[in-house]
Order: structure tokens, then sequence, then C-alpha cells
């Protein structure tokens, strides 16, 4: 008998649509791979992935947008990124005012939303007939040498660490692109660059398949 396929659906932003990488081979598309060698198994994939939007946006799209719904509910296998939108916008808002108490706004709305998709994920896949796992991005700091960068990036990753339970993890990003990231952003400095995205499909992949395998 066959071994059924594995459904992976990856949600998010520009990260997950592969912005940066060649032929827009971002990570979602390498840890496709990943699990296919990993698991043996032939993967059916999904990038949701839409450039640009932010925590709130994904949120709203989780709780009212019917294929991403069903596409989550199928999933065995879900990675998210997001966040990063949101920090870059809090940043051209501080750029053109000068007052860090954006920055204390927008962190405070990422993590009521990040806690929010959160629970609409867990909500989508309170039927699931089969065991599931969420693989979360943390944020690399894409202006390192900007001391309000560094600490307001350790900041929003804090609001990762309460998403964590028996099927989520968080991939460890910054850790991974910390001191390297002259060499795994793309062109923009915004974006990881093709091996940045291999750096990220790496640190999900390290993880492991608990609890579907």
């Amino acid at each position: 008998m066959p071994t059924p396929p594995i459904h992976y659906t990856a949600i998010g932003d520009s990260i997950t649509v592969g912005i940066g990488a060649l032929f827009n081979y971002g990570f979602a598309y390498q840890y496709r791979d990943a699990l296919k060698k990993d698991l043996q198994a032939r993967i059916v994939f999904q990038n949701a992935g839409k450039s640009g939007i932010t925590s709130r946006e994904l949120l709203q799209l989780l709780r009212k947008k019917t294929e991403l719904q069903k596409a989550v509910a199928s999933a065995q296998v879900i990675t998210c990124s997001i966040g990063g939108n949101d920090l870059l916008q809090a940043s051209n808002h501080f750029f053109t005012r000068s007052q860090e108490a954006v920055f204390e706004r927008a962190f405070q709305n990422f993590r009521n939303n990040l806690e929010d998709i959160h629970d609409a994920i867990k909500r989508i896949k309170s039927d699931a007939s089969s065991p599931y796992m969420i693989r979360y991005l943390d944020l690399y700091n894409p202006f390192p040498d900007m001391k309000f960068a560094v600490k307001w990036v350790k900041r929003f990753n804090g609001a990762f660490d309460g998403l964590i339970d028996k099927q989520t993890a968080i991939a460890p990003v910054y850790a991974a692109f910390l001191g390297q990231e002259t060499h795994l952003l793309f062109l923009d400095h915004k974006h990881p660059n093709m091996e940045g995205h291999r750096v990220i499909a790496r640190a999900v992949q390290q993880l492991g398949y608990y609890p579907i395998r």
C-alpha cells in the first residue's frame, strides 16, 4: 500500500513567497524538498505567501479567506513567516518622526496579532484527524549596526516564545543570521538572498518533524 502524501502549506510574507532567491526558490520550496528527502514521502505543497503582508493582514486572511483555511486544514506541516513588515513599517515611522514609541505600539499590535494568528490556526486544525506541526520563523535583523534595531527585533522575537506547544516550534533565524547579515541578505538589504533562504530552510529542518514523525 503506497504511503499517503504529506500536505505542507506555507503561509506568511515575502520570505515565504521566496523574494530574494533565484527564481523565487526560497526557503519554503527548499524545505519542501527537505521534507520529501527526510520523510521519504510525496509532498503536496501549497505556497500561500503574500508579499508585503503584515500580521494584521494575515490574521484577516486566516479568518475570512476560505481557500487559505482549506489549505491550512489539510496540512500536516505549516510554516509561517510574519512580522518583518510590521517592524519595517514601524521603522519607516521612526525615521520620519524619531519617536521610539512607534515601536512599542507596533510590538503590542504584533504580539496580539501573532497570538490571534496562532489561535486561528489551532481553530482551523481543531478537527484534525492526523498529527500536524507548525513552524514559525523568528525575525533576522536587516539593520544589525543600529542599536534600536537590535533592541526591537529581539523584542518582537520574544513574542514567538509564547506560541510553543507540542505541535509548535520556532526556527531560530535571528541566531542563524547573526553576524552574517551582509552575506545572507539580498541587494535590497531587506530580504534573504539565495544563501539566506538556504539558511532559513536549514533552521526549520533542524527543528525535526515531531509530532508527525
